[in-house]
């Protein structure tokens, strides 16, 4: 290498340096800080999730100081945050929405639930909120009162972006470990209104009814499926049943049959189909 090519590598190191820390003083947070912010994210994922933790609401309290901090960092809603392995990270197709839930079990008949909902803003930016669990009451209520500060707590697992005219709507598969006896599982609707979440209402016909979601309650002894079929274009679950007609209506004895309803995004509502050949699909 020639004098004059070392000088030119020289200024063109100085170049890139002064642009970074350029960036860093005008608070443009880029992947160093997040994936900081990850670490220790994860450390604490980890700790709160071992048994032999004797201060988790302290550990809960450090997540909660970290978290809102990190995913309001521009450029945070495309970071993959891949090593938070310990929860749920779910993003929604068009890439504006992106939703963490966790939960902790005080003992097997009460659980809490905890959430960061991330939207996105114009020019890399973006918008956090927490989800409050606060509607311990309503959980399996088909018209709950919720929004973002009184959310029916639950671990969300799939976002399905639908639109109909000029509106998108994220729909949210959760659920709930509820209690030693029964699960949750919902399926619930949530829109962007003023950059901000909001639970969307009358969202879904049963069968019988317009209702804001669909609540199914099931034995904590079963295992049922509600999941998006890309093939179908539906969501499907299974039909439950009692376990014997003296049970009906008591959902903690309920469990699958075999056969699987659906629901069909339709004319801008999610509506009841049953008797859905849903076996057997990836």
């Amino acid at each position: 290498m020639n004098f004059r090519s070392y000088i030119e590598m020289c200024r063109n190191i100085l170049i890139i340096s002064f642009i970074y820390c350029f960036a860093v003083a005008g608070g443009q947070a880029g992947p160093p800080e997040m994936a900081r912010a990850e670490e220790q994210l994860q450390l604490l994922f980890h700790r709160l999730y071992t048994d032999s933790v004797t201060d988790r609401e302290g550990v809960l309290a450090e997540i909660h100081r970290i978290m809102p901090a990190a995913l309001s960092m521009d450029g945070s809603l495309k970071y993959p945050w891949s090593r938070l392995d310990r929860i749920g990270v779910v993003t929604s197709d068009d890439q504006q929405v992106r939703i963490f839930t966790w939960h902790v079990a005080d003992d097997p008949d009460h659980y809490r639930y905890f959430g960061y909902i991330q939207v996105a803003r114009r020019r890399d930016k973006v918008e956090v909120f927490e989800l409050k669990d606060r509607l311990k009451d309503q959980r399996t209520e088909k018209e709950p009162e919720q929004s973002t500060d009184h959310w029916h707590g639950k671990l969300y697992y799939q976002i399905i972006t639908t639109r109909h005219q000029r509106n998108t709507f994220y729909t949210l598969l959760g659920l709930d470990f509820n209690n030693a006896q029964s699960n949750i599982k919902t399926v619930e609707t949530m829109e962007i209104r003023r950059n901000r979440p909001r639970f969307a209402e009358d969202m879904f016909f049963d069968g019988k009814q317009q209702v804001d979601r669909m609540v199914f309650e099931y034995s904590s002894q079963a295992s049922i499926s509600v999941r998006y079929d890309r093939q179908l274009k539906m969501i499907t679950f299974d039909h439950l049943v009692p376990f014997h007609p003296v049970y009906s209506g008591d959902y903690r004895f309920y469990g699958p049959d075999g056969s699987f309803d659906g629901l069909e995004f339709t004319n801008g509502r999610w509506v009841y189909r049953d008797d859905v050949d849903a076996r057997n699909r990836n």
